[in-house]
């Protein structure tokens, strides 16, 4: 461990200076979302921080219901044997350049932006530290458990529909081929079925549209201003043996889309580069009223989220009297440390995984509650410093 007698802390005020800039709508697709990308590009410009934005599209929730839709209006005609409604349909929609152009289930577009800080020392089979925040944000009129509860329906529902489609559609073919003869009872139940979707989908549809605008600060401000000021650091003093790869992520709100992007686009070539073996992974989503660090997950037999990277956060807080909280959960947060997980699983890459999540202040998040008061810049400066210096530590056991 680094003598105290060695160690500058920050103290400034960036960070919560970088919350308050960024205390604006920062839903993903929206001008807001792309007005945080291109504060955080300025800030690492100031400072010669080289970055790369990477585009790409994912589907969002209405993209799925507009699609189960489809399917279910194509039942009915098939059902009903409108067989010509379907004929027309393609017809106008392939024979017209601009029938071709017209959708109704178009992706979402966003963007991650990231920056790497090479090591001074340039060895082939080096370790790789990796930082990640996102800096979408959402706000809505209902507050955060129902939101969950509601995510919840939507997939079930979205389940049951995918199920009920290839049941139907079985029964169709069937019915097709004379097999077996189309019932009254399952033209009931598709009815009914159809119905009941309708009637489910409402809250989802409530919960979609019905936003309103807010800073996003703890969720998740917080870790956006946390790694700029850690790309400042890092870019004026590098670590000797490990390089770093900071990674601002794009639509986490809605599914960690970004993150995996990322993961499916870049984790390959990272395993070839680097040992992740011996790489570390930091997920800083959530610093507000307090610093948390999540520590054990699971229902019955709960696991610790890595070997000793905690203990290494542990013991540099002590050492620098940074209060730090580490809690357990029966269910993981969601946040983008499951993707990179899973597809460091999927490598089957040892990739230690941490995550700084204050779980106590979910009550504050998604809401306008949500504002740059509520993140104390005692625990922004905790949390930076505690990051820096013990990667400094782990850093120079390596040497």
């Amino acid at each position: 461990m680094i003598s105290v007698s060695d160690i500058q802390l920050y103290n400034k005020t960036d960070t919560i200076e970088h919350v308050k800039s960024l205390a604006f709508n920062r839903t993903s697709t929206t001008t807001g979302e792309t007005e945080a990308l291109n504060y955080i590009g300025k800030e690492l410009k100031k400072y010669n921080i080289k970055t790369r934005v990477e585009h790409f599209e994912w589907t969002g929730p209405m993209r799925i219901m507009m699609r189960m839709s489809y399917i279910l209006i194509l039942f009915y005609l098939i059902l009903f044997r409108l067989f010509l409604i379907i004929i027309l349909y393609f017809i106008i929609k392939n024979f017209f350049e601009r029938a071709r152009d017209i959708s109704f289930i178009e992706k979402e577009e966003s963007k991650n932006i990231f920056t790497r800080i090479l090591s001074k020392d340039q060895s082939p089979d080096r370790p790789l530290v990796i930082f990640t925040a996102h800096y979408d944000s959402i706000s809505l009129n209902i507050p955060y458990k129902l939101q969950i509860m509601i995510f919840f329906i939507y997939r079930i529902v979205i389940l049951f529909y995918s199920l009920i489609i290839l049941i139907f559609s079985a029964i169709f073919i069937f019915d097709y081929l004379d097999i077996v003869p189309l019932s009254n009872l399952v033209i009931v139940l598709i009815t009914f079925t159809s119905i009941t979707g309708v009637f489910v989908s409402v809250p989802i549809l409530f919960l979609v549209f019905i936003q309103t605008p807010s800073a996003g600060s703890i969720d998740n401000a917080s870790g956006v201003a946390i790694l700029i000021e850690l790309a400042k650091l890092f870019h004026e003093n590098p670590l000797n043996n490990m390089d770093l790869l900071i990674i601002w992520t794009g639509a986490e709100e809605w599914g960690m889309k970004g993150s995996k992007n990322f993961c499916r686009n870049h984790l390959n070539n990272l395993s070839q580069e680097y040992n992740l073996d011996r790489s570390y992974y930091i997920n800083i989503d959530m610093v507000g009223s307090f610093i948390g660090l999540l520590n054990k997950t699971g229902f019955i037999f709960r696991r610790k989220i890595n070997d000793n990277l905690n203990d290494v956060f542990e013991a540099t807080a002590k050492q620098l009297k940074i209060p730090l909280v580490k809690f357990d959960k029966t269910i993981k947060p969601k946040s983008d440390y499951k993707m990179f997980k899973r597809y460091a699983h999927r490598a089957r890459k040892k990739l230690q995984i941490s995550c700084f999540h204050s779980d106590k202040d979910s009550h504050l998040i998604h809401s306008l509650k949500d504002t740059p008061d509520k993140c104390s810049i005692e625990n922004l400066n905790g949390c930076l410093n505690i990051c820096y210096q013990s990667l400094k530590s782990i850093d120079s056991k390596l040497e």
